[in-house]
């Protein structure tokens, strides 16, 4: 069954991810699965049987809260919708029911329950990411597109940094949105200077502006080069090439700035000092923007079957 996923918590948050998922889902003609999770009560002063009582009450609830939120999902959109109460620590139970039934896509919110009850808040989105390799839609629960509404004609931002990896985000974007209808603007952040060491025994040197520029020219290259196979393809697609200390502000104010429907992320791009995406940047764009992000943690060697397995060689270029 080829699916997507909502993992829900029981919040409002958790369920704002929702009609999202069912509208994606309504669009590309695939079910969706709701999932929530209940830990098994383990304390030395409850007895087994308490135990045993407490966890058949909890899947109870459970399973009623889910047949609830599906039949909402199922009147809305028409859509097939399955559900599935999993058992165990968070991260792992969901782990391990994606490896055994693959999903093409995870929604969810970014934030769920607060306290000492919290689900998805963060951390747990986190390391859900930072371990599978299936693309995520994550949704802030203050925004309206978290309602459902992603246009067909979505503006989509997609920033890049001369690695296959990075690039390998453009094929998911390309399974929820139509090439006739969407557009895409690339872009690449082009550190101001090369990026030395903290605490280099050393002054900086000052900026030079030949390599500046050559630097921009070559960023540029980049972008057209892969924005005119894309066009070959039937997208329209923009580019654009920003002069930044900050890859992820910049990410987030081009975002708003363009009005996009959507931003996608790869969370791994070139290491060392060429890195973008790898990590800090992807969380930050994850956590600050206010529309929803497409981000997928891309497998050792993968690329954009668009754009082919051509590695970026322009040593030059600082993302």
């Amino acid at each position: 069954m080829r699916h997507l996923l909502v993992p829900l918590d029981g919040s409002g948050f958790g369920e704002s991810a929702l009609w999202l998922a069912g509208a994606i889902a309504a669009r590309t003609g695939r079910d969706l699965e709701l999932v929530t999770v209940i830990t098994p009560a383990a304390h030395p002063d409850i007895t087994a049987a308490l135990a045993a009582e407490i966890e058949a009450t909890c899947g109870t609830h459970a399973r009623a809260y889910l047949e609830s939120q599906a039949e909402k999902v199922h009147r809305r959109f028409g859509i097939a919708v399955h559900t599935a109460v999993l058992e165990g620590e968070v991260p792992n139970a969901v782990s391990i029911h994606v490896r055994a039934s693959p999903p093409e896509l995870i929604v969810m919110s970014t934030h769920g329950r607060s306290g000492p009850s919290r689900f998805f808040l963060g951390s747990v989105a986190d390391r859900l990411l930072r371990e599978l390799h299936c693309p995520f839609v994550l949704v802030r629960p203050t925004t309206g597109l978290a309602r459902g509404e992603l246009p067909d004609a979505a503006r989509v931002l997609v920033p890049l940094d001369g690695s296959p990896l990075a690039e390998s985000v453009i094929d998911q974007v390309a399974g929820l949105c139509r090439s006739d209808s969407a557009e895409l603007r690339l872009v690449r952040i082009v550190a101001p200077a090369e990026v030395f060491p903290i605490g280099a025994p050393m002054p900086l040197p000052s900026p030079n502006p030949n390599l500046m520029e050559a630097r921009i020219a070559m960023a540029r290259s980049y972008l057209e080069r892969r924005a005119s196979r894309l066009r070959d393809a039937g997208w329209r697609v923009e580019c654009e090439v920003v002069v930044a200390w900050s890859a992820a502000a910049e990410v987030l104010r081009l975002a708003e700035e363009h009005r996009c429907d959507l931003i996608a992320i790869a969370t791994r791009g070139h290491d060392g000092v060429q890195r973008m995406l790898l990590g800090s940047v992807a969380d930050k764009v994850i956590r600050g923007a206010t529309m929803p992000v497409l981000a997928v943690n891309p497998s050792p060697g993968a690329f954009s079957l668009l754009l082919g397995a051509e590695a970026e060689t322009e040593t030059a270029v600082s993302a």
